[in-house]
């Protein structure tokens, strides 16, 4: 049975492929998940699809609400104080979708962004996944539009869920 799990080291030389199938125009390179990993290694998840392949990746870390990532650049450090968790990404390969990852995935998050003392989870949807989002109770923030300096496409929008 696929489930997440805490991710390890080993996990970040398995995310490129897994990043390029999953995120397409949005991919990141494996650095930025690694300066995340290594800031905040308690928000990194990930499920195993078999024959060594990763199925998913789930990273998260607390963030700040008037500070959001910039796509393609690494975290040097943790934005403080925190007064949200911030889903940086969410991706899941083809063969693992269907089964309630997803959805999974965001009770990790409220999990995590509890022990971390947070009531706020915040992310910035992209593509066509924005309905998905507000299934699990995210709403945009305003008019939920992205400085365009930030990388991400016209589509995007910045969302938040109180928890």
């Amino acid at each position: 049975i696929m489930d997440w799990r805490v991710m390890t080291e080993r996990d970040l030389a398995r995310m490129d492929a897994l990043t390029r199938i999953a995120q397409e125009e949005y991919w990141e390179d494996t650095a930025i998940f690694a300066a995340c990993f290594r800031l905040y290694p308690a928000g990194c998840h990930v499920v195993d699809a078999g024959a060594g392949e990763l199925g998913g990746y789930l990273i998260a870390h607390p963030g700040r609400l008037d500070t959001p990532s910039v796509l393609h650049v690494p975290l040097e450090r943790l934005p403080e104080p925190a007064d949200c968790y911030y889903l940086h990404d969410l991706a899941l390969a083809p063969v693992t979708r269907g089964h309630g990852l997803a959805g999974a995935a965001v009770e990790i998050v409220v999990a995590d962004a509890r022990r971390a003392g947070l009531d706020t989870l915040a992310l910035i949807a992209v593509g066509d996944a924005h309905d998905f989002w507000r299934h699990q109770g995210f709403a945009e923030i305003g008019d939920g539009r992205v400085d365009p300096a930030k990388g991400y496409g016209d589509e995007a929008r910045a969302m938040i869920r109180r928890i």
